[in-house]
């Protein structure tokens, strides 16, 4: 029996595939040893097992396709993590820096390039390489708790400007090199790109919730249908004469809503790309980098111009920019730290510049040294600018994390689908919450298990990602409150019976004290037995006021997504008062005219009210009108109609229920003794009672 020693470069896929993933191993490892950023430390063991290093792996075959395949899932992640609702907020800020990072650089860039040198598409290209930038440092943002400041909010928004646009001058650039950039081109790219574009962003968003709310309840089948969806939008890119990464970037932006940050689906998304498809695009790429035309005394100068370029070019934006906006120098820091890295785009562009012929192997060692001198430069100074930003308050979509504690099979379909409705509007995520007791034996846990499975297919069989919480603690109450904090929630969906028998209480035991424990927006939702035809939304005077501005609008917004989730069914709302600030909320939300009735709210539920309507009552979080709501309002809906009590119980929420110290003992001991004897119920019903 013999032994035959590999030839080099490995051509055995098991070798082959084993140098790879070892090397992917490695780097992260090398990264935190010698501080610097994975980027890099990628591709340096990229250049180390590459041609010009060990000559372990060469850059051809299933190397290549594998770094191609990286490539467009790259600039998929890309677009399928910005921040929309950011960059909306955000939008005259984010565009009019996002110009200017983007122009400034194009000028200076090409005006240095063709001073060394380069011919005028190469320079167009070469300068839209600074033109466009990688949020690399913003994890530190994340870490100090900065996110939320204007200045980062609007360099995120940027890079949807910077990125598409330097994404476009390379598809045009890259045509031209090519000789195809005539009239005809021109005729009939705009309309293809056009027709793209409406098809990916319109088209997308409505597949993907057709296909995940019937056969792609399945977590597997979600996944594929998302790679479908990323090569043939690249495909369909390619097609029609534009690079296959404007596609998949174009991919990532249309499915951006539909796969939420938290969900399971992005989880696994992440998890291939960050370790395995981008890891295998740095690796390719970094086998590109030849250490002796890298030291060579060209290279170094070209490299050393396009890093001075390059930094000074986002700086000058920065500084124009926070300037005109009155930012602060540490936000001015802070826009300068998340401009500056080039990584992601920079390394698709000299990829695709290098294939087509535009650049040779000596450009692109220099702008390597462009990429590895960025990403050490913009982590410095994100580490000194982010402490020093304010933390604001940050505004939160309701539909972001939406929590709901369920245990009563029954009702528990209804309380997903209003969750759902939310969650779906703002690509957010459902979390169904079980709460046991300790003592819990095996039966009821599978019971609460199957329950669980059940309660996360309505919420996907709706569109909505779902994320379930089963919680052991000593009372039902805590262990909503504590799910509430840890999850970070947005919004409390909790069932209710619609009324209380115990004298005293509000809603019933459990749902009082949830509402003395945790402070934000909440839904208590009474489950009718009529089919929806109509949404009555009933206003008193006290919405009237400041204080009961936040109640209305989650009242408001439940009024638009209950009814669309209901069919598109029509919705009425009806004032205690004649009040113009009312009436201006009203129509921000709903395209319908408000009606007066000077009467109590819980008359005119009697009299307006039908069986077959869903009746949503905002109210604020302090006794007197928690009483109204229960005592009166529910005894007066009509037998059959469902009903939604809308609460501002958020922090600022004024006169809202606040427990001492001994309260909050008791609540503890209670829920023990009350775990230890009964069975567990929805919240708000007699046993919870």
């Amino acid at each position: 029996m013999s032994f035959e020693i590999p030839h080099l470069p490995l051509q055995q896929p098991g070798l082959l595939l084993a140098v790879l993933t070892a090397a992917i191993l490695l780097a992260p490892i090398l990264a935190r040893r010698l501080r610097l950023p994975e980027v890099v430390a990628v591709v340096v063991v990229g250049f180390a097992i590459g041609p010009t290093g060990l000559g372990l792996v060469e850059r051809a075959g299933v190397v290549e396709v594998l770094g191609n395949v990286g490539l467009l899932y790259l600039m998929f992640v890309a677009g399928l993590e910005l921040d929309l609702d950011d960059f909306i907020e955000h939008r005259r800020d984010s565009i009019g820096f996002g110009a200017l990072t983007f122009v400034v650089p194009m000028a200076l860039g090409t005006v240095s390039s063709l001073a060394l040198g380069y011919d005028l598409l190469a320079a167009i290209l070469l300068a839209s390489c600074w033109a466009s930038h990688t949020l690399v440092t913003y994890p530190a943002f994340q870490r100090v708790g900065t996110v939320g400041n204007r200045a980062v909010a609007t360099s995120v928004g940027a890079t949807i400007i910077t990125d598409t646009a330097a994404l476009l001058v390379l598809a045009v650039v890259a045509r031209a090199h090519q000789g195809a950039l005539t009239p005809v081109f021109w005729l009939t790219l705009l309309p293809s790109m056009a027709i793209l574009t409406a098809g990916a962003v319109l088209g997308l968003p409505r597949a993907a919730r057709w296909f995940f709310s019937g056969r792609g309840q399945d977590r597997s089948l979600r996944f594929l249908f998302v790679m479908v969806a990323l090569f043939t939008v690249a495909s369909l890119a390619e097609v029609i004469g534009i690079e296959a990464i404007v596609g998949a970037f174009l991919a990532g932006l249309a499915l951006n809503r539909s796969v939420p940050n938290g969900g399971a689906l992005m989880e696994r998304i992440d998890f291939l790309g960050a370790t395995l498809f981008i890891p295998l695009f740095l690796l390719a790429t970094g086998m590109l980098i030849d250490i002796q035309v890298l030291l060579e005394r060209r290279t170094l100068l070209i490299g050393g111009v396009f890093t001075v370029v390059a930094l000074v070019a986002k700086f000058v934006a920065a500084w124009i920019s926070g300037k005109a906006l009155r930012y602060t120098w540490p936000e001015i820091g802070a826009m300068f730290a998340l401009s500056a890295a080039q990584a992601a785009a920079t390394l698709a562009a000299i990829v695709v510049g290098l294939n087509v012929g535009l650049i040779d192997e000596d450009t692109v060692n220099a702008v390597m040294m462009v990429i590895v001198v960025t990403c050490l430069v913009a982590p410095a100074v994100a580490g000194r600018a982010a402490p020093l930003l304010p933390r604001p308050e940050v505004a939160r979509d309701l539909g972001e994390v939406v929590v709901v504690p369920l245990a009563n099979p029954a009702t528990a379909p209804r309380l997903m689908r209003v969750a759902s409705a939310f969650a779906r509007a703002d690509g957010g995520l459902v979390v169904p919450l079980m709460v046991v007791p300790s003592e819990t034996d095996r039966e009821r846990l599978r019971e609460v298990r199957e329950l669980d499975a059940e309660v996360v297919a309505v919420a996907q069989s709706a569109g909505a990602e779902a994320r379930s919480v089963l919680r052991i603690d000593v009372s039902t109450d805590a262990g909503i409150a504590h799910t509430v904090v840890e999850q970070q929630a947005s919004l409390l969906v909790m069932g209710w019976k619609g009324g209380t028998d115990r004298h005293g209480a509000l809603f019933g035991g459990v749902i009082d004290r949830v509402l003395s424990r945790s402070f934000l927006p909440m839904l208590l939702v009474r489950e009718g037995t009529e089919r929806v035809q109509r949404v009555l939304v009933v206003v008193d005077d006290s919405i009237s006021s400041p204080a009961g501005g936040p109640a209305l609008e989650l009242a408001l917004e439940s009024a638009r997504l209950l009814a669309r989730e209901a069919g598109g069914v029509p919705v009425a709302v009806v004032s205690q008062e004649a009040d113009g600030r009312v009436d201006r909320r009203v129509r921000e939300h709903l395209d319908v005219e408000v009606a007066h009735d000077g009467r109590r709210r819980s008359i005119v539920v009697k009299a307006l009210a039908r069986p077959e309507d869903l009746i949503v009552v905002p109210t604020i979080a302090d006794e007197p009108n928690l009483t109204s709501v229960a005592a009166r309002i529910a005894r007066a809906a009509p037998e059959g109609a469902s009903l939604i009590v809308a609460v501002d119980n958020s922090p600022v929420a004024p006169g809202r229920i606040v427990p001492n110290d001994e309260e909050a003992v008791a609540v503890g001991e209670a829920g023990r003794t009350a775990h230890s004897t009964a069975p567990i119920t929805e919240p708000g019903t007699d046993a919870d009672a």
